[in-house]
C-alpha cells in the first residue's frame, strides 16, 4: 500500500511539474510595457524638433539575448522610392505610446548624411557532418550551395 501511495505521489509530482514547464513556456498576454512587433514595423521616425526622419522598416535581433539591437530605418526618397535603409542602435530610440511615437535625437540631413545599412544573405542550413539526409530546401552540401527545394509538381 505504501508503494503505491509513493508511485502516485511521483506521478502527480511529475504531472504537476510539466504543468509549471508549460505555464512557463506559454505567455497567453503582453505585460503593460511590451510592445507587439506589428506596432514598431512601419512607425514613423521624427527627430527632436518633430521633423519626420524616415520609418522603421526592420529590426535587427540578437540571438544569444533575444533582444533587438537593430532598428533599420527608411529615410529619404518619394513615396518609397529613392529611399535608403539607415541602422541605428536600438537603445538610441525613444518609443513613447505603444510605438505612436518614436524619436531620435538625429536631424533628417544627419540620417541622410548616414552610411547605407547592409543587410547579409541569410544563411542556408549546413549539411549535417556525417552526410546523412539534411531537411528538404535549405541545406547546403559541403562544399557549395544547396540546390533549391522541389516545387509541388517537380
Amino acid at each position: 500500500m505504501k508503494l503505491r501511495v509513493y508511485t502516485l505521489a511521483l506521478a502527480a509530482s511529475g504531472m504537476l511539474g510539466g504543468m509549471a514547464a508549460a505555464q512557463e513556456t506559454f505567455v497567453n498576454q503582453q505585460s503593460p510595457i511590451d510592445l507587439m512587433g506589428s506596432w514598431v514595423m512601419g512607425a514613423a521616425v521624427e527627430s527632436t524638433t518633430g521633423e519626420s526622419i524616415g520609418s522603421i522598416d526592420d529590426i535587427v535581433l540578437d540571438p544569444d539575448s533575444g533582444e533587438i539591437s537593430v532598428a533599420v530605418i527608411s529615410v529619404g526618397g518619394f513615396l518609397g522610392f529613392g529611399a535608403k535603409s539607415i541602422g541605428v542602435s536600438w537603445s538610441e530610440l525613444e518609443i513613447n505610446h505603444d510605438a505612436r511615437e518614436v524619436i531620435l535625437g538625429m536631424s533628417r540631413e544627419q540620417m541622410e548624411d548616414a552610411p547605407e545599412f547592409e543587410e547579409r544573405d541569410r544563411a542556408l542550413i549546413p549539411a549535417p557532418p556525417d552526410g546523412g539526409t539534411a531537411p528538404a530546401g535549405g541545406t547546403a552540401p559541403a562544399g557549395g550551395m544547396a540546390d533549391p527545394a522541389p516545387m509541388p509538381g517537380d
